[in-house]
């Protein structure tokens, strides 16, 4: 057993009340529609039919857990928020670390984003054509890379990803507390070598000159195009895991000229991905800037305000 995978197991079933308790309203759940092979292929949809009388944009979220732990089910509380404000919430599983070595989670989100059109005719109110990617800590990162390798056919081949992006280009990336080149999180080591495990599970090494893949194909930032759809970013003053990537992000973004946003968390207690706690002190604020970019970017209007 990984001490990686034990670190962040005892993380989701101690959080996993305290992060999901809020039911926020009526809204429907549709668990474990396929969209891949084994175990990890599956996603759960998350709507109102409130809204179904309209389109409702998507929101497509991967989950946090170091790349090696975590499920769609540890974030049922934010995919029920997101949805009982109209949006279509998809929530997808991906093969952790060490079976599913990188870029397999990017593979899987591209896989789970091309599904989505044969779901369609059954769901008519999911607008697929306001597809806005979302994701926390580790889940950030693929969703982030996801998006890279969406704006870059060079990025998907030096990554040997080989099914291509079939859909309409997202409209939008959100990403909280979460690392665009995981080898950096290296240099952040947490007690009891938890980083350095996520590195072996990952990508076969913690040591850099033995990484598979050179930082032009792990590092998000060096993949940023003028293509690339705005960019929210949730990050914090206080992070142990992946604090300072985001002002990288940033500079990539507004070098490229692509609309980038950048919350900084800094209320007492915030840290790493302290959004997910409904009753924490500085997670209305951070909500309040996901929803004011969430409905920049899919023209939903004062819906938000």
């Amino acid at each position: 057993m990984h001490i990686s995978r034990v670190f962040f197991k005892i993380s989701d079933v101690v959080n996993h009340p305290l992060r999901n308790y809020v039911r926020y309203g009526k809204t429907e759940v549709v668990k474990d529609l396929v969209y891949g092979e084994g175990k990890y292929g599956k996603m759960d949809f998350y709507f109102s039919r409130k809204y179904a009388d309209g389109k409702m944009p998507v929101i497509f979220n991967v989950h946090g857990g170091g790349f090696v732990c975590g499920g769609k089910r540890y974030r049922s509380g934010i995919a029920r928020r997101f949805a009982s404000e109209g949006y279509f919430v998809v929530n997808i599983n991906y093969t952790l670390a060490p079976e599913g070595r990188f870029p397999r989670g990017t593979r899987d989100c591209i896989a789970a984003l091309n599904a989505l059109e044969s779901y369609r005719g059954e769901y008519p109110f999911m607008d697929t054509d306001r597809i806005i990617l979302t994701g926390d800590s580790a889940g950030g990162y693929y969703a982030a890379h996801a998006a890279a390798v969406i704006f870059s056919d060079v990025l998907r081949e030096k990554a040997g990803i080989e099914e291509k992006y079939t859909g309409t280009a997202p409209i939008g990336l959100l990403t909280f507390f979460a690392p665009f080149n995981p080898k950096k999180c290296l240099d952040n080591p947490v007690p009891l070598g938890v980083t350095e495990d996520i590195g072996v599970c990952l990508f076969g090494t913690a040591e850099r000159e033995d990484f598979p893949f050179p930082d032009a194909v792990t590092d998000v930032t060096l993949n940023v195009n003028s293509d690339w759809c705005p960019v929210g970013i949730v990050a914090a003053e206080n992070d142990m895991f992946c604090g300072g990537q985001e002002r990288d992000m940033v500079n990539a973004l507004e070098a490229a000229g692509v609309d980038c946003r950048l919350f900084t968390a800094a209320e007492k207690g915030d840290a790493h991905c302290t959004h997910l706690f409904p009753f924490m002190p500085g997670t209305p604020k951070i909500m309040a800037f996901a929803d004011g970019f969430l409905s920049f970017v899919s023209g939903k209007g004062d819906s938000h305000e």
